[in-house]
């Protein structure tokens, strides 16, 4: 399998999403759309570091705690290495709290898998 471009990603998870029968904001029929808010949801949305899917996604965050769905952003890290001349610790509770923040926004819950930002592993663990 060859590489693949982040919108060719992007395109495929929509895709995906519309597959499995869950429109995606602005799409769909006013039907398909009351439909959604009417069977409530457990929506985990997952990113490496504080403020990935917020970026990424933000906006269908929003969308489907709006709706009255639970939605959770799982953190894999706590963004440990992501402010330069902050120590470890510093910086994870900058990023922390900003993710708290921004969560709390979009009416999401955060939670944290405990990795560590330069050191996250993909395992059976």
């Amino acid at each position: 399998m060859g590489r693949i471009t982040r919108r060719e990603l992007m395109g495929q998870s929509a895709l995906m999403l519309t597959t499995v029968g869950l429109p995606l904001p602005g799409l769909g029929s006013e039907r398909d759309r009351q439909a959604a808010a009417e069977k409530k949801l457990r929506i985990v949305v997952v990113g490496a570091h504080p403020d990935d899917p917020e970026s990424g996604c933000g906006g269908t965050i929003a969308w489907y705690s709006s709706l009255g769905h639970e939605v959770i952003v799982l953190y894999l890290t706590r963004g440990e290495a992501g402010i330069q001349g902050k120590t470890l610790q510093e910086a994870a509770a900058i990023r922390t709290a900003e993710s708290e923040k921004a969560c709390a926004i979009l009416k999401a819950r955060p939670a944290f898998a405990g990795q560590i930002d330069g050191n996250t592993e993909v395992n059976q663990a």
